[in-house]
């Protein structure tokens, strides 16, 4: 077979993989946002025996001799691959390696097993019960071990875990940038703590309806395309891809304050138009159409909610309109107490509400606990007596609730250890990108005046349009000049949070 026969043969697999993990998604999207209640059971069958194709595809003997022909035709011929292809074997090996580590009945047990836990999860977090949801989570656990193991034996089990969502990364690496970071965090409480900031009116009554057709317009006005995408509500917000044109995002409207699920929908929709520039005319239908990593994932969602969507100039442009949609909730309010409302620094039970500052504390809250049982010195049975003694020395607070401690986030339930440190992560990416826009537009104007559309366009052309072609520590040194550092991040919230304590 002629090398480029083989290249081809081997991108149609690709696009099959691919295809298939779509399916997939449409799966998942139903389970979170309206199967039965009852229909739990059976999904888990049809998401294990998906996965199962999915696995048994990747692993196959006849897969693996396809990838080493078109590996050993690189060598030999370079010229005939641009960086696109290359990445494309580079995607396709690793998940090949990988997936031939770990037998096909383990693919099937853990599928069946998360779909289950998922399942209760949802019930404990509405009963605050943990014990009926721990058997179940400890099933999902014992069963990653199995598989981490499986993939890297002489490896840390956690190590081999944040590497499967941050390619190279480590827990004695994040821990050295976490230390960073939680020094920067603990130095902003303290510059904010004497700030007297009353946020009161955000809790008042807001009509869901006019919620969601506001909120909704600012996600559109980021560049969500409605013929690629859908905006769906759920218990817990996420973003999930269905097809090369077909992105969606869910938020919620349970909290009790109203800038909850306006944030969680510009979250989401930062990793939609993500999603959405990563799959174009290079890299539609493959492996490709994606983001590089979890954690710039996390940095795209996050600027957009966090750097930009708390700005003073975003609101400077937006305000008004909110005033005009909640006129009695907002009267006598005004610009200047609606952006520091908004940028309250309080700690707080529930991750996804909390602010910017705190939030990294809670993800190093997650990080630890993960990080001590996997090394065996924290059982599972034992997780919520931990993090409540873990919240208050991070946060200085207890849980009201179980439902809003440990049984807060459904990750877990999922298999998704090891996924946690993605998110702060992607607050030191997008502080470091950002001084990259601000060497190069003007941001504030452009937030004043609206034009989110020029940002995202600057994003698409420098971030989204690679998709992961590139890996995420060659993308950040060609977007930026330079590796990760935990020093933009500290920067930018030094910057801004003298800033609004000074009144500016």
């Amino acid at each position: 077979m002629r090398s480029k026969q083989a290249f081809t043969k081997l991108e149609e697999l690709d696009r099959k993989l691919n295809m298939m993990s779509h399916i997939l998604s449409v799966l998942g999207w139903d389970f979170e946002t309206s199967m039965s209640p009852r229909g739990g059971a059976e999904r888990g069958r049809q998401c294990a025996w998906l996965g199962e194709q999915i696995h048994n595809l990747i692993a196959c003997d006849s897969t693996a001799d396809l990838i080493e022909q078109v590996k050993q035709d690189i060598q030999t011929t370079p010229a005939w691959y641009s960086d696109r292809d290359r990445a494309l074997v580079r995607i396709l090996d690793k998940a090949c390696t990988k997936e031939r580590c770990v037998p096909s009945s383990l693919v099937t047990e853990m599928a069946i097993a998360t779909n289950e836990a998922s399942d209760r999860w949802f019930e404990a977090r509405g009963n605050c019960d943990f014990a009926s949801f721990s058997p179940y989570l400890e099933k999902v656990f014992n069963l990653t071990i199995q598989r981490a193991r499986c993939i890297r034996p002489d490896s840390p089990v956690y190590d081999t875990l944040l590497d499967e969502f941050e390619p190279g990364l480590t827990a004695q690496r994040t821990e050295s940038l976490f230390s960073d970071m939680e020094k920067t965090i603990r130095k902003v409480m303290e510059m904010t703590s004497r700030q007297d900031t009353d946020d009161s009116f955000l809790y008042l009554k807001y009509p869901r309806r006019t919620q969601e057709r506001l909120d909704k317009s600012i996600v559109l006005a980021m560049g969500f395309d409605t013929r690629r995408g859908v905006m769906g509500i759920s218990h817990h917000p996420f973003t999930t891809t269905v097809g090369e044109d077909d992105i969606r995002i869910t938020s919620r409207f349970t909290d009790p304050r109203v800038a909850d699920p306006l944030f969680s929908y510009i979250h989401e929709g930062g990793h939609a138009l993500y999603e959405m520039g990563a799959s174009n005319a290079l890299t539609r239908g493959t492996s490709l159409a994606g983001g590089t990593s979890m954690a710039f994932h996390e940095s795209q969602s996050r600027l957009w909610e966090n750097v930009f969507g708390h700005s003073r100039p975003f609101w400077e442009y937006w305000y008004p309109r909110f005033e005009k949609a909640y006129p009695r909730q907002l009267e006598g309010i005004g610009l200047d107490r609606f952006v520091r409302a908004i940028n309250k620094v309080q700690a707080s039970d529930i991750r996804v509400n909390a602010d910017e500052v705190t939030y990294g504390l809670h993800i190093i809250l997650r990080f630890r606990l993960e990080k001590a049982l996997f090394d065996g010195s924290l059982a599972i049975a034992d997780l919520p007596g931990a993090w409540d003694e873990l919240s208050m020395q991070l946060l200085g607070r207890r849980p009201e609730s179980i439902a809003s401690g440990v049984l807060q986030d459904n990750h877990w339930a999922g298999g998704a250890f090891g996924y946690f440190p993605s998110y702060a992560l992607g607050n030191l990416i997008n502080s470091q990108i950002l001084y990259t826009m601000k060497s190069r537009l003007d941001i504030d104007a452009l937030l004043r005046e609206g034009r989110l559309k020029t940002l995202r366009t600057w994003l698409d052309r420098n971030i989204y349009r690679y998709g992961a072609i590139y890996e995420s520590p060659d993308l950040l040194e060609k977007v930026t000049g330079q590796g990760l550092t935990a020093s933009f991040f500290d920067r930018y919230l030094t910057e801004k949070y003298t800033a609004l304590c000074q009144g500016n």
